[in-house]
């Protein structure tokens, strides 16, 4: 069903951070690369150690980029739904459920006139985060189904609302919802509940 097992594989690694429990805290560091200093509207950041990936970006067209390349916000949106559906990916996984479908939609909403010091009054960058998320599972039981649905409501570690909120954009992954087949039932809905503590997880 899974081209790895995620508890065998995850089970040495758990057991060595119980025991060694500073070896759980990082720090992963990402750096501005060389670029050409004559260009204001594109720059490269990655990281060049043994993990090395790079990631060429650009201004959004409203700021007066070209297009041709993600805006921070795409990067910031693409990191988060990734992050989303490798937990949900995971926890499906250490459950046994396998899954037919899965799609996450990040969406970043801002007002460019604070980027572009046209409204001193509007906010800089990403004002609000919505996540959707929506999984079909293929067979199992209603309530490891639910246990995944509250996983993914759960959702991703890298942007935790409880740690950004107060400066960071209002950020909501109220929208999830989990299809499975007869007799399980149809489409899981999200709670209707939208106070801050409810996006939580």
């Amino acid at each position: 069903m899974y081209t790895v097992d995620v508890r065998q594989h995850q089970a040495s690694i758990k057991e060595d951070l119980r025991q060694h429990p500073d070896r759980a805290r990082i720090a992963d560091t990402v750096h501005s690369l060389p670029s050409d200093l004559r260009d204001p509207m594109r720059v490269r950041i990655g990281r060049a150690d043994g993990r090395a990936f790079e990631i060429a970006v650009g201004l959004h067209p409203v700021a007066g980029g070209d297009g041709t390349l993600p805006c921070p916000g795409d990067v910031l949106e693409a990191a988060l739904a990734a992050c989303q559906e490798l937990t949900v990916r995971m926890v499906a996984a250490n459950m046994g459920l396998a899954l037919d479908h899965v799609r996450v939609t990040v969406t970043g909403t801002s007002d460019l006139r604070g980027t572009l010091a046209l409204d001193r009054a509007t906010k800089v960058g990403i004002q609000k985060l919505e996540v959707r998320t929506h999984v079909v599972v293929r067979g199992g039981d209603a309530e490891r189904a639910r246990r995944l649905l509250a996983a993914m409501l759960g959702g991703c570690a890298s942007l935790e609302p409880r740690q950004t909120a107060h400066r960071g954009p209002d950020y909501r992954r109220e929208d999830a919802t989990l299809t499975t087949p007869s007799p399980i039932g149809g489409t899981v809905p999200a709670p209707t509940d939208r106070s801050e503590d409810s996006r939580h997880g």
